[in-house]
């Protein structure tokens, strides 16, 4: 796992700060930065970011250029009080319907709290507002991203009567040396891991390679072909020694009856 994160931090350590961190102008003005690294390969990747959304361009060692909008970062929330205690590592595993103990369709707030007794304060938290299917919800819906490091939730609802819908596990959204990185599926893949290892561990599954709009190249995960994704999220290429830079449950406006 070391290495594989020391992997991504030389593709990703220049966004990391930005990602974590809104601001703006005194005037609401969003601030703009740009910032350019080189990673191992000898691509480049140069991210704007003019919060909330940020564009992260990746010029390829062949010249190919490729670019990921990432969906903003917020500002850091006002405390949140904890709830229960810490929940262990242990069983915190990530599948299509649950992070371990906090199922899809429990009370948001309670969720929010457990993560919070488990890894303290959010690093970022939009409230309650208006989503636009960034995090895969369907555009309309009152949503709340709540983010630990790599780990966004998605609650859907209103303030005191919202769910726990959804979440994405993302290195590209900065904070990797956050506990939320090592957090595993079911049956053990972790962000930073290979696309080799990907395809060992789920060896008996379909693994599809597909571009999506504001995402790039994502590996989707189903039992069989014509079935629905259990798991998918981006990956570097589909080259046995790239790295999948984050795990994603179903987009729940796939899953979930628009109401």
């Amino acid at each position: 796992m070391g290495i594989a994160l020391a992997l991504v931090l030389a593709t990703i350590g220049v966004i990391a700060f930005g990602m974590l961190h809104g601001g703006g102008d005194g005037d609401g003005t969003a601030a703009t930065t740009s910032t350019t690294g080189t990673t191992s390969e000898g691509s480049t990747v140069t991210t704007d970011t003019t919060l909330p959304g940020e564009t992260t361009s990746t010029t390829e060692g062949d010249g190919t250029a490729t670019s990921v909008t990432i969906p903003g970062a917020s500002t850091v929330p006002e405390e949140i009080a904890p709830i229960g205690t810490p929940i262990p590592m242990s069983e915190l595993k990530m599948s299509s319907d649950d992070i371990g103990p906090l199922d899809f369709g429990a009370d948001g707030e309670e969720v929010v709290g457990r993560l919070v007794a488990t890894f303290g304060q959010p690093t970022a938290d939009t409230g309650y507002i208006v989503g636009a299917g960034t995090f895969g919800e369907c555009p309309g819906w009152s949503i709340r991203v709540v983010r630990w490091g790599p780990l966004n939730i998605v609650l859907h609802g209103e303030a005191g009567d919202a769910a726990f819908v959804s979440y994405r596990l993302d290195l590209r959204y900065g904070g990797v040396t956050s506990p939320t990185t090592d957090i595993a599926t079911l049956s053990g893949l972790r962000v930073g891991n290979t696309v080799a290892e990907l395809e060992a561990i789920y060896e008996s599954f379909y693994i599809e390679y597909v571009v999506e709009e504001d995402v790039g190249l994502t590996f989707q995960l189903k039992l069989t072909q014509p079935q629905e994704v259990l798991l998918w999220g981006p990956v570097d290429s589909q080259a046995a020694d790239a790295l999948v830079t984050g795990i994603y449950s179903p987009d729940p406006c796939d899953t979930i009856a628009t109401g």
